[in-house]
């Protein structure tokens, strides 16, 4: 065989190993709901990642702390936030010198993330749907003031807004309800594809 067939060859063996393992396959992927694409496109970004004993967990609740990690990932293209975690002021007493600080100290500082009150973030309270909407509407461009996104009536205009943006199609959940990893997931890829 010719060195230009055997390249030929080989080039196309890895297409056809890349093909049988695009997309993440998971040993749990029975048990996800959403379409297979999102999943795929958001571990592709690492915006969203399996767990080290090769499974999703897609009905697990995502945390606050997880979900501002993966809105500093779709920002900054980094999940390095080491910078962050160094040199900007802590706010929140329950986040200083956690694995979280730096990706909630981003957040905050641009209006995607809010405490619980002014000291406390409360990183590993399950995320709610309403929460993890807000964060995606400051994400896409939002102001928090104009639009709303802060006060007593926040809730309400977050899922006023996101129902209208397209945030929420194939999500199923409540507002109040904790975010499971599908949905989050869910919700994300409807934020960057529209």
């Amino acid at each position: 065989m010719t060195l230009r067939k055997r390249l030929i060859a080989l080039s196309m063996a890895a297409a056809c190993a890349a093909t049988a393992f695009a997309g993440a396959a998971f040993t749990d992927q029975s048990s996800i709901k959403v379409d297979g694409k999102v999943i795929d496109t958001l571990t592709e970004k690492n915006v969203i990642k399996g767990f080290e004993d090769g499974s999703f967990k897609p009905d697990t609740p995502v945390t606050r702390a997880q979900m501002a990690k993966m809105m500093f990932v779709l920002r900054t293209g980094s999940d390095d936030a080491s910078y962050y975690a160094k040199d900007m002021t802590d706010t929140f007493a329950d986040t200083a010198g956690t694995w979280s600080n730096g990706y909630v100290k981003y957040c905050q500082a641009y209006g995607i993330v809010s405490g619980k009150s002014s000291t406390v973030f409360a990183p590993n309270a399950s995320v709610t749907t309403a929460e993890a909407a807000k964060m995606l509407l400051v994400y896409s461009g939002h102001d928090v003031q104009k639009d709303g996104l802060t006060g007593a009536q926040w809730k309400e205009n977050a899922l006023k807004l996101a129902d209208k943006d397209g945030l929420l199609v194939s999500v199923n959940t409540k507002p109040d309800d904790a975010l499971p990893r599908q949905y989050a997931a869910q919700m994300i890829y409807n934020a960057i594809s529209k």
